[in-house]
């Protein structure tokens, strides 16, 4: 049985909507990594379930905020008025569907029948005014995000079309052309179209700056290849603690060495503005945790990049809590941990899981590099159990 929304998509795809033709396809939010990059995707749906939210389709701008018309200028709840503004119920012809006889007609005359608004009085939101919040105490100011862009970017060089190709290079933020107009609004201090100085991506400059300001610190993340540039930190609350010690016995799949049993502990404390309920208390549910690493060198450089994602406060965030289903509670932030010698899924024997464990860092912005680095520093933390 389909759900209402492969109901709508299936109906509308291959519509028309004033001359252009409409493709509807579903979008699994949580399965796309771009989403919790990217602030174009993270406004998909805002307006759902808003009864007082107005589109006007002749006015329409995909992936942004487009200007609000005089005549729907914020006003306050007050007694209805007469408003010039109305709206009329655009023309759409169906797909050539196999729905049966008179199932166009029936569905058409369904939403012509659709009484336009006569006496409408918008109320616009103060969050709807902009695609892009400003930046709050725990988002980068300009102009951190202005040096950010200076350090990691140089001016786009637009790359010769091969003969024959008609495709042009798009933003993957906006989804728009990179020879048009980002819809965020554009810094004229930078090239409209700028790529990022080592994976070489080009992005509007505009949905760069957008992308920064969306963050909780000044670092950029490429949309495209997942590259950090600069030192991405993290909402890891404040009130927790790190050590390890280690252990004779060895893993599964590791019997050549020892084990590196890591424990996690926190305590109960507030929220703060990165969080998704300042002010709130969080809760540690669940914990102290264990995780366990092999004890060779794989597993040491492992140990040292966990640390790191520590420090830069991305081990654990504050939310909905998958096995209880609480809310405000101290999760796991998408760095994967075996929190079992063995018996379940997160368990040993598992050959790829160090090589996964160092994806999902370098993913963070925790290299090679940055991990060699950290393990030159701090050269017995091995033996020392804690930072």
């Amino acid at each position: 049985m389909r759900s209402g929304a492969e109901n709508a998509a299936f109906a509308l795809n291959g519509c028309t909507l004033s001359g252009a033709t409409v493709t509807v396809i579903l979008y699994y939010n949580l399965s796309d990594p771009q989403f919790f990059s990217n602030p174009a995707y993270q406004s998909l749906g805002q307006h759902i379930g808003n009864d007082h939210h107005v589109m006007d389709p002749n006015h329409f701008q995909p992936w942004g905020v487009a200007p609000v018309p005089p005549n729907m200028a914020p006003v306050l709840p007050v007694a209805p008025t007469q408003s010039t503004f109305s709206l009329q119920p655009p023309t759409l012809t169906l797909p050539n569907y196999n729905l049966g006889s008179g199932f166009g007609s029936m569905f058409q005359s369904f939403l012509g029948g659709a009484q336009p608004f006569q006496s409408v009085q918008p109320v616009v939101q103060p969050s709807q005014q902009a695609a892009v919040p400003p930046p709050g105490p725990h988002q980068p100011s300009s102009s951190q995000a202005s040096d950010t862009l200076s350090q990691y970017t140089v001016p786009w060089v637009q790359p010769a079309t091969p003969a024959g190709e008609e495709d042009q290079p798009q933003c993957s933020i906006c989804l728009c052309d990179l020879e048009d107009n980002s819809s965020y609004s554009a810094d004229s201090s930078y090239a409209p179209v700028l790529s990022l100085n080592s994976c070489v991506h080009s992005f509007h400059s505009a949905c760069l700056t957008a992308l920064i300001s969306n963050s909780p610190s000044p670092f950029l993340q490429c949309p495209t290849c997942k590259k950090v540039y600069g030192i991405r930190t993290g909402t890891r609350p404040s009130t927790g603690s790190m050590s390890h010690r280690l252990l004779q016995s060895s893993l599964p799949g590791h019997t050549d060495c020892g084990t590196i049993e890591l424990h996690f502990q926190f305590t109960p404390g507030i929220q703060g503005p990165e969080h998704p309920s300042p002010g709130h208390y969080y809760t540690p549910v669940g914990f102290p945790r264990t995780a366990f690493l092999p004890d060779n060198q794989e597993g040491q450089q492992a140990l040292h990049g966990l640390y790191l994602a520590w420090e830069q406060r991305l081990l654990f965030t504050v939310g909905r809590s998958i096995t209880t289903g609480q809310d405000n509670c101290v999760t796991w932030n998408d760095i994967h941990l075996k929190t079992k010698v063995t018996g379940g899924e997160h368990s040993y024997p598992d050959d790829q899981y160090l090589g996964n464990l160092a994806q999902d860092l370098a993913g963070f912005g925790i290299t090679e590099a940055e991990i060699s680095t950290h393990m030159g520093r701090h050269p017995h933390l091995r033996d020392k159990g804690r930072m």
